[in-house]
């Protein structure tokens, strides 16, 4: 006599993360809690994200196992905090990494974007450039000034929304650019994502926080990355905040191509690098020098092809 066979292996989607187990979402709608198998959960830091597409095995007696994880998409990554020299992916399989910054508190860090940039261009889901609490610029000044800053960034066709999500405004501008899209909100500590979340939703999902008083830095109000579920679709991934954003792996091919501003620049010579030639001789220098491409961008450039080590430019 022979038992019931086997059930079939599922596919779900990796919610949330703990140790060796984590959240799934099924396509029927069902949230499984899983256990990791033992491969898989020895090296779960580096080899398992939400957004994460993954195998499930069922088992009559024990937890249902994720044995897999299937080929993702698009990616988000950095170094492992612990190893440098370790790729960690931070998120899968999403549509858009939304780059929240805040105004103040803490204050407009334009190269943190930059090199979020350059990440999200690598892992191939589009960038959205998002700035929180523009409640707190007090005069029409400081406003334009804002503006002014951010048009490099309008002017490389990323969709960049001001927003409130204290008084709400600028939400349903948010709410249309990602509609019906998956994304992850990603930024500094205390700039405001869990709170845009919760005005995104409507209702009070994620843990919010003040800024610490003295420094004006954010506190960490989420602590791992979460997947939420909007009534139209959306899908938000919302991370834990960071103080810094490093690359791993960056080649000077990859860096060039992170600024694309600098394509309709032809060099003197083709292997030019835009850092010691002459100016005469660089047409990006030239740009920069006539304001056709922001300084700040370039300066951003050179920080981090300074950075580069010499057996990747």
């Amino acid at each position: 006599m022979t038992g019931d066979p086997d059930p079939q292996p599922l596919t779900g989607t990796v919610v949330a993360i703990t140790r060796a187990a984590c959240e799934t979402w099924l396509a029927d709608g069902r949230t499984l809690s899983c256990a990791l198998a033992a491969d898989l959960a020895r090296v779960q830091r580096t080899a398992l994200a939400v957004g994460d597409r993954v195998v499930i095995t069922q088992r009559p007696a024990a937890p249902p196992l994720v044995t897999r994880v299937l080929p993702r998409r698009t990616t988000l990554s950095r170094p492992d905090p612990m190893d440098p020299h370790i790729e960690r992916v931070i998120v899968a399989n999403v549509d858009d990494v939304v780059i929240v910054c805040a105004t103040r508190r803490p204050s407009l860090k334009l190269r943190l974007v930059d090199r979020y940039l350059l990440a999200i261009q690598r892992g191939g889901a589009r960038p959205v450039l998002v700035i929180n609490k523009i409640d707190l610029l007090r005069t029409p000044k400081l406003l334009e000034d804002l503006k002014e800053d951010l048009a490099p960034y309008r002017d490389l066709g990323l969709p960049v929304v001001l927003c409130s999500a204290h008084h709400g405004q600028g939400i349903p501008q948010l709410g249309s650019v990602i509609s019906g899209r998956t994304c992850a909100f990603v930024g500094h500590s205390g700039v405001g994502k869990s709170s845009l979340l919760n005005a995104l939703i409507g209702t009070a999902t994620a843990d919010i926080g003040d800024v610490r008083q003295g420094d004006g830095k954010g506190r960490h109000t989420t602590t791992s990355s979460a997947l939420h579920a909007l009534p139209d679709g959306t899908h938000i991934i919302d991370t834990p905040g960071v103080r810094a954003f490093g690359l791993i792996g960056l080649t000077h091919t990859q860096l060039r191509h992170g600024f694309p501003e600098f394509d309709d620049c032809h060099c003197r010579y083709a292997d030019c690098v835009h850092d010691a030639e002459p100016q005469a001789d660089c047409a990006v220098k030239q740009a920069v020098a006539q304001g056709q491409i922001a300084s700040a961008r370039y300066d951003t450039y050179l920080r981090l092809l300074a950075d580069l080590p010499k057996t990747a430019r």
